[in-house]
């Protein structure tokens, strides 16, 4: 008879193991590893996964301690998960710190559920659902029992890796009810966006055919190397290091022709945010309907036709985010992931993975070829370039007469003591006048969206903090608004001071609504778009406003980080950067990084075809090493410092870091748990890691939740982790329910 081992969906880590079910005459057809089933678990029927089957005789089982139960019901008519799939997850669980099943829902298609359909609401317009709670708030209250009900853990669990989602796609999809997802709305935690019905982007594309352009000198170095690397057919690690409008783009396309003629497969990977019309476009126009799309833009019934498609073989090339690289393609033989600096590629919820990891064990599984490719990589990632771990080759020119733009920086001071108390530095305010002159557009740089940072009292010095955060509040002016970014909370009409009821508040540092507020009254009349969280709420919002800005030739771009990377707008020649020295001086170990990074992005955006691009950066500090090198484009001088820091205070690539995060809205607690966590973590350590105290971090609450954190480092081979589990079983075994405990291993975000 046919015995499966079953995989239950659960988090419960001592559950994190396979259970053995019996597999029932009338399903013996259709049981296949990697489908989803339905199980008599405990008192109730949960949903799992077949990791493995095989066949017993009924001696064999009428010799077991215990009868076997049936399996109630298979839920998928695809499998999605292969061998190859099972050893990637536990591959996940081992360095993530999460279960196997937590793992194999990144690689089932979107929208699946135990539950049956509920009948599609009929309506002339689509009803899309958005989260408006913060990510982290959300989390919390889940891992702490605010939130109980296992459908409200569902729905909000899968709308935070989901942006968007049409409401006919989670209750056809997930299995939702209305009521279920009315009573989440009523509790605030998501709102409906109505909108005219549309057909797909994509079923609309019109492009003419294009072929493979003559490469610059540069290119045909690049794209003949790893041809021969194809050719071979060895799994290997390539950089791609080109500067902002070197051709990489180019490069990838006719390295995918010469994948493609060797009958494999091939994943591109570009930030969600980067994910345009026009990428798609150029893709399109090469390779024809011979690629699928997947980002969280789309809505479930379309990925789900995507996943089909692609399991099917009916497409040699996947286009997508983060989640596109777990997609059920065989015979890969080649993974790009463009802007491979970029943190979206980092996992914020469990599992907490590195998108390049998971690619290099793809690629090893399937001999393929990893390419990375980035004007601005990761200090590790050029680490492990230069010590010869992955090849390296360097684009140091753009195509054709399009150049570099010329940098230049303001000293925002010595404009102050000049009496210039405008937001623009002067030489700023001439060169937007001039480009609106010559009708050429200009883009403003600023990663603060909202009016201004927060509000002060001018009498008493109060500044308006969130009630449940450990954070000033954000200003908006255009609905008098003030805003926690991090919760959500929102204090409307603020007239008056709590404090000491005075009327004298004012606003401290900017935000991109101030920006746009004042180029309207130095220019009046030109025409403004703001490009941030709070303007691109709504699907297709990005690429609507760099259409209008684009086609319309409108003078103004203003926006955060959204507008720095992956746009070819050839009429942009200026840009202006402001707030530069508020991104350098962040309470994080990434920050250098994640600074030279956005400005060098940004930056990049000016000059791209034949008129000579310039970028002004203001600052208080013009001798800043960082901002040096982004004047003079020079990566490797803001390479040489940076990693001289990471050397000298053991951070990566030189060691791991390791964060335990315990959370608790008991302050008292938290510290008791986090020290018995710190004894644990501190015995036998044997010169395996180091372990710092307890250590609460810049943002010490969030949503009336504490935080604390455990850093500890070292070389995460497999000595430490065997190490590592013993101790984190132990702390599970005693620590308080209410304590959450999250453990996150090199995050791309660390303010402590």
């Amino acid at each position: 008879m046919k015995v499966v081992k079953v995989l239950i969906n659960t988090s419960v880590k001592s559950l994190n193991k396979v259970y053995d079910y019996l597999v029932p005459i009338t399903l013996e057809d259709k049981v296949e590893i990697g489908k989803r089933v339905e199980v008599s678990f405990g008192r109730k029927n949960e949903e799992g996964i077949i990791v493995k089957l095989y066949e017993e005789t009924k001696e064999d089982l009428n010799s077991r301690k215990y009868k076997l139960k049936e399996i109630t019901n298979i839920l998928d008519e695809i499998s999605y998960i292969d061998e190859k799939k099972l050893k990637l997850a536990k591959y996940i669980s081992y360095i993530y710190f999460c279960n196997v099943y937590d793992a194999l829902k990144l690689m089932l298609p979107p929208g699946t559920s135990s539950k049956k359909s509920n009948k599609s609401l009929n309506t002339k317009q689509d009803i899309y659902v958005k989260v408006i709670k913060s990510e982290y708030e959300i989390t919390q209250e889940i891992e702490s029992g605010v939130i109980k009900s296992g459908n409200h853990i569902r729905l909000l669990k899968f709308l935070l890796e989901n942006d968007n989602v049409l409401i006919n796609d989670l209750i056809d999809g997930l299995g939702i009810s209305r009521s279920v997802i009315n009573t989440v709305k009523k509790n605030g935690y998501i709102e409906f966006i109505k909108k005219d019905k549309k057909v797909d982007l994509l079923k609309n594309i019109k492009v003419e055919r294009t072929y493979k352009l003559n490469p610059t000198n540069e290119q045909k170095v690049v794209i003949d190397s790893i041809s021969k690397d194809i050719d071979i057919g060895k799994y290997k690690q390539i950089l791609i290091h080109g500067v902002t409008g070197s051709g990489k783009t180019e490069v990838y396309l006719q390295l995918i022709e010469k994948v493609l003629s060797k009958n494999k497969t091939v994943i591109v990977l570009v930030p969600e945010i980067s994910l345009t019309y026009q990428t798609v476009v150029r893709f399109v126009s090469r390779f024809g309907n011979n690629i699928a799309i997947l980002h969280s833009k789309m809505t479930i019934a379309q990925r789900k036709e995507e996943y089909k498609r692609i399991k099917n073989n009916e497409v040699d090339i996947v286009i997508g985010a983060r989640s596109a690289i777990f997609a059920p393609l065989d015979n890969i033989g080649l993974v790009i992931i463009d802007e491979e600096h970029d943190s979206s590629y980092y996992s914020s919820t469990t599992p907490k993975y590195s998108t390049k990891d998971i690619a290099s064990y793809i690629c090893k599984q399937n001999d393929a070829i990893l390419v990375l490719g980035s004007a601005t990589p990761e200090v590790t990632t050029y680490y492990k370039a230069k010590n010869g771990q992955i090849d390296l080759y360097e684009m140091k020119n753009r195509p054709g007469v399009s150049v570099l733009p010329e940098v230049e920086l303001v000293d925002m001071k010595e404009e102050r003591l000049f009496g210039n108390k405008s937001i623009f530095s002067n030489l700023l305010k001439d060169e937007i006048r001039k480009n609106i002159e010559r009708n050429e557009q200009t883009m403003i740089f600023l990663n603060r969206r909202g009016y201004s940072s927060y509000l002060k009292c001018n009498d008493c010095s109060y500044i308006f903090k969130c009630n449940n955060c450990d954070v000033a509040m954000t200003y908006h002016k255009s609905n008098n608004l003030l805003l926690c970014h991090y919760c959500m909370q929102a204090i409307k009409n603020v007239d008056t001071c709590p404090m000491c009821g005075s009327q004298n508040i004012s606003s401290s540092t900017i935000g991109t609504q101030k920006v746009e507020e004042e180029l309207n009254m130095l220019y009046p009349g030109i025409s403004i778009l703001r490009m941030d969280a709070d303007t691109t709420i709504t699907k297709d919002a990005h690429q609507k406003i760099l259409d209008e800005f684009r086609n319309k030739n409108i003078n103004v771009l203003v926006g955060t980080q959204m507008i720095s990377k992956g746009h070819d707008i050839p009429n942009v020649t200026l840009v202006g950067i402001l707030g530069a020295d508020s991104m350098l001086s962040m309470n994080d170990y990434l920050a250098s990084e994640k600074a030279f990074s956005n400005i060098s992005q940004v930056s990049g955006r000016a000059g791209r075809k034949d008129k000579k691009g310039r970028v002004i950066i203001q600052t208080i500090d013009v001798d800043n090493k960082i901002l040096q090198a982004v004047k003079d484009h020079s990566y490797n001088d803001f390479y040489e410092n940076e990693i001289s820091f990471r050397k000298n205070f053991l951070y990566p690539p030189f060691q791991d870091l390791i964060i335990f995060e315990l959370i608790s809205n008991n302050q008292e607690e938290l510290k008791k748990e986090s020290n018995i966590l710190y004894n644990i973590l501190k015995e036998d350590i044997d010169n395996l890691y180091k372990v710092f105290s307890p250590k609460s971090p810049y943002i010490q609450k969030i949503n009336n939740k504490f935080r604390i954190y455990i850093v500890v480092k070292t070389i995460a081979n497999t000595k430490f982790y065997n190490n590592i589990y013993i101790k984190i079983n132990k702390f599970n075994k005693i620590k308080n329910k209410n304590i959450s405990f999250i453990i996150s291993k090199n995050p791309h975000s660390m303010i402590l």
